[in-house]
């Protein structure tokens, strides 16, 4: 779960602003919080703001960052991601750290990146007891002259543990290579072992925790579409959440399609595709095989011609005799479809974070969807953050207080992140209201004079 994360020179973000889900001692809504390594963890966090305050920069700089941490600097564009309001912020460290608990246990996890070198210039995994006291697993520091240390508390490993991860560990002291400087110790040790016990095992649990962490954007597309044509349990699922949403859809139903392959091939170098096509020419009803194209998934078989066909997904509005296609949809129903898979695929433990989660939804459907997460997440562990500006989700008979977050513009034009929970309001409070009335901040100013200056 994630416990708390912060971020400091990140595009708005120019000091360090901090987001956390410990639950504080509200009373209510008890349902929203998980008790995990002796902690309790809230599983929502919503953040509002004005156009422009930064929402979207806090949910990119969690991915900017997992990218950073499983890819290394040298696959990821760093160019102008530091807070430009300030001429010299390349010269800084953009910082970002995780408080996490993966398997019971709570580390801390940080990067301090250079934009100026495009390398990493610090690093540290940090597993924290009970009681509170600390285990530095390694701790990595690179000064001005590019030297690098890496330290760690050698006293907790067993004598196997401590001599492998000398050997880990030398490739990143010193005067290391170039591509070791863009890359993080976590990635490059998680990536060797395969243990089943000890602190190797732990640092792999860390790895798998930022692995799994999911992003939706509100470009972001479901590629499963037609892997959904397929599935007869998952065409069934989908059935029960349009007609739950009252988007107008009866069923959720499969075509199928000759695939077009000659399309694919143009944007395929001619050893893939030649690979691709023996692969094909392999596939069977049998043994079907999958392939990602273009944002897609498609799962291809030979009919009883031979030909090459999948399941394209196909909609029922009630006349079987005239399907409607993916693309015939509403903006809604098509963000309703990148949605739902949330529901089905990751009811594992997993963070979830929803850019614009209101983004051509109805204000009462936004809301209908995130009370059912809290019905269907009650066994698990699972949390979600969102970005909204649905100020109808401003409802404390929905949510706790220290689950409402808001952005704010400061006049330096860097963000500032705050909780509802300091304002110590009341829960019959409508907040709403308030909200919009600028009680909290976080909200448009408009300059009214140009209304003046239309008029004279």
């Amino acid at each position: 779960m994630l416990v708390g994360f912060s971020v400091s020179n990140y595009k708005s973000f120019q000091d360090t602003q901090k987001i956390s889900f410990i639950a504080s001692k509200i009373a209510r809504h008890k349902d929203h919080i998980s008790t995990i390594a002796g902690r309790k963890v809230l599983k929502s966090a919503l953040i509002f703001g004005a156009n422009a305050s930064g929402k979207s920069n806090l949910i990119k700089a969690v991915k900017f960052s997992k990218d950073i941490i499983l890819l290394g600097t040298d696959r990821i564009d760093l160019n102008k991601k530091y807070f430009r309001i300030n001429s010299e912020s390349y010269k800084i460290p953009g910082i970002f750290e995780y408080r996490i608990i993966t398997d019971n246990v709570e580390y801390s996890y940080g990067i301090a990146i250079s934009y100026d070198k495009k390398e990493i210039i610090a690093e540290w995994l940090v597993k924290i007891k009970s009681g509170g006291s600390e285990e530095i697993i390694f701790n990595r520091e690179v000064d001005e002259d590019g030297t690098s240390s890496v330290t760690s508390e050698k006293t907790y490993f067993t004598e196997e543990e401590n001599a492998r991860m000398n050997v880990y560990l030398e490739d990143f002291r010193t005067n290391i290579s170039s591509s070791f400087r863009k890359k993080t110790i976590l990635s490059d040790i998680a990536l060797r072992v395969n243990d089943k016990q000890g602190y190797f095992k732990e640092i792999k649990s860390v790895y798998k925790w930022f692995n799994s962490i999911i992003i939706l954007f509100p470009v972001s597309q479901y590629c499963g579409l037609n892997n959904i044509a397929e599935d007869d349990l998952k065409k069934s699922l989908f059935t029960e959440f349009m007609s739950f949403f009252d988007t107008g859809i009866v069923s959720v139903e499969g075509k199928e399609e000759t695939f077009d392959f000659d399309k694919i091939v143009q944007r395929l170098n001619s050893e893939d595709a030649e690979k691709i096509k023996i692969d094909i020419s392999n596939a069977s009803a049998n043994h079907p095989i999958m392939l990602k194209d273009n944002k897609q998934i498609y799962v291809l078989k030979k009919d009883e011609h031979g030909n090459i066909v999948y399941n394209k997904i196909q909609l029922n509005h009630g006349n079987d005799e005239d399907l409607f296609e993916y693309a015939d949809e509403s903006d809604g129903t098509k963000r309703l479809f990148d949605l739902l898979p949330l529901f089905y695929e990751n009811k594992r433990d997993c963070v979830i974070l929803i850019d614009e989660i209101d983004r051509s939804l109805h204000t009462n459907l936004t809301k209908r969807f995130m009370e059912l997460f809290y019905e269907l997440t009650k066994e698990n562990t699972c949390q979600l953050m969102v970005t909204t500006h649905d100020s109808n989700l401003l409802d404390l008979e929905m949510l706790r207080q220290d689950e409402i977050w808001f952005i704010e513009r400061q006049k330096d034009h860097s963000s500032k992140v705050y909780s509802l929970n300091k304002f110590k309001e009341r829960f019959d409070k409508k907040i709403d209201k308030e909200y919009l009335l600028g009680r909290y901040g976080a909200i448009p100013i408009f300059d009214e004079t140009i209304l003046d200056e239309e008029k004279e």
